[in-house]
């Protein structure tokens, strides 16, 4: 799931001092100008919704020009979670990204590098140039991959093959860096695991809250002769430590994305037909194993016509591709992830599939206008309580379907 939370206690000073989220991401880019060398800049700075995409940050796309100078195209996510959630549950998801973008994929970048990857074969991380870390401001600056021609996939569709194709290989790509950065840097590849380590406390009480919120309206999603199977499935074979259970490392003990679907992808189609996919949010990286993340994008993503076509021939190409990126940095997959122990993986962790359902679409498919206002506001209460659209209970009932074609409820 895609929930990471740290707990600290929240410093009296910083209570009721949320500032105007254009205010504080103009100080940074004021920053970030000066290093650039502009002297007499213009600024275009624009606000922009995912229209329920995202809960946790406030989004700009800013355009920096100078005569004589290139302009800037940048992106800038400004974090807007208040006091109350994080009094419930305060969240560690923006110092992850932080590190993300100033540490650890740069060690990525640099592994490319040094294995001389081409550059259609490479893991593509949107340029970095700037932070600010303080509390209720937290604020990262990237590269605008729009201005380029990328765009995210519309959530209110399934994902089709190639999309999906083009976004499993770039996660095996960014699975097997983390597997490269572990044989490479071993004693720093165990500090990074320590800060990365998945968060199990706070990870319980948005699984226990979700479930109980959003089962019996699952059920109810279900065709009346799947009600019953799938009532009886989660009284008997769901509980929390079951689904705590998936997220613990198995053979490979690596960094997953943690939130790996389209509304965090960036795609384009390129003139030459083929298309390219970026992923550009790294707010819930973890330890885990990599089958979590492609279970998480598949049935976030698609519908049950997509999985009834193209569900195991995704997963066989997930496997593919993860063997081409092993070969590409110098590894031979069978040492790494033989596809026996791959495929004994897939059956272990499929019913994950069905939690990530039920918990995660009623928030996936809200429809725009019932989206959580971005006000700083928002806690766990507000996000499990959206409106559940007519487009959950259509997902819904296909990926319960699929559970009872499969045999496991």
């Amino acid at each position: 799931m895609s929930v990471y939370f740290y707990i600290y206690d929240i410093n009296p000073e910083y209570t009721n001092n949320m500032s105007n989220p254009e205010q504080i991401l103009r100080k940074l880019l004021g920053e970030i100008i000066e290093n650039k060398n502009y002297k007499d800049p213009k600024i275009n700075l624009q606000q922009i919704s995912t229209g329920g995409a995202n809960y946790t940050s406030q989004l700009f796309i800013v355009t920096v020009s100078e005569p004589g100078n290139e302009d800037l195209q940048l992106f800038a996510k400004v974090g807007i979670v208040g006091e109350k959630m994080r009094s419930q549950m305060p969240v560690l998801i923006y110092d992850i990204e932080r590190y993300a973008y100033k540490e650890l994929l740069g060690k990525y970048e640099s592994i490319q590098n040094d294995h001389q990857v081409p550059a259609a074969e490479r893991l593509r991380i949107p340029k970095f140039y700037g932070y600010n870390p303080t509390v209720y401001e937290e604020t990262i600056v990237l590269e605008n991959l729009a201005a380029k021609g990328f765009t995210t996939y519309d959530r209110f569709k399934s994902i089709n093959w190639e999309y999906a194709s083009k976004s499993v290989t770039s996660m095996a790509k960014f699975h097997v860096l983390s597997i490269v950065y572990s044989e490479e840097y071993p004693e720093e590849y165990k500090r990074v695991l320590d800060m990365m380590k998945f968060q199990v406390d706070a990870f319980s009480i948005f699984i226990r809250e979700g479930l109980k919120k959003y089962q019996n309206i699952a059920i109810a999603a279900a065709s009346e002769n799947n009600k019953s199977k799938l009532k009886n499935y989660l009284e008997s074979k769901v509980s929390l430590d079951v689904i705590v259970n998936f997220y613990k490392p198995g053979r490979l003990h690596i960094l997953c994305h943690g939130d790996y679907r389209p509304s965090n992808l960036m795609h384009r189609e390129n003139k030459d037909g083929t298309m390219e996919v970026i992923p550009v949010d790294y707010q819930t990286i973890h330890t885990g194993t990599p089958l979590t993340d492609l279970i998480y994008f598949i049935f976030t993503g698609s519908d049950e016509e997509f999985r009834r076509r193209h569900f195991w021939d995704l997963l066989d190409y997930y496997y593919r591709e993860l063997c081409n990126a092993l070969r590409s940095l110098g590894r031979n997959p069978r040492n790494v992830y033989p596809e026996d122990e791959f495929h004994h993986d897939v059956k272990e962790i499929l019913p994950l599939g069905l939690v990530i359902g039920i918990i995660l679409l009623p928030v996936i498919t809200v429809e725009t206008e019932d989206a959580p206002a971005l006000d700083g506001e928002i806690d766990l209460d507000t996000v499990l309580n959206t409106k559940i659209s007519s487009s959950y209970v259509e997902r819904m009932r296909g990926i319960i379907n699929d559970y009872a074609r499969w045999d496991i409820i």
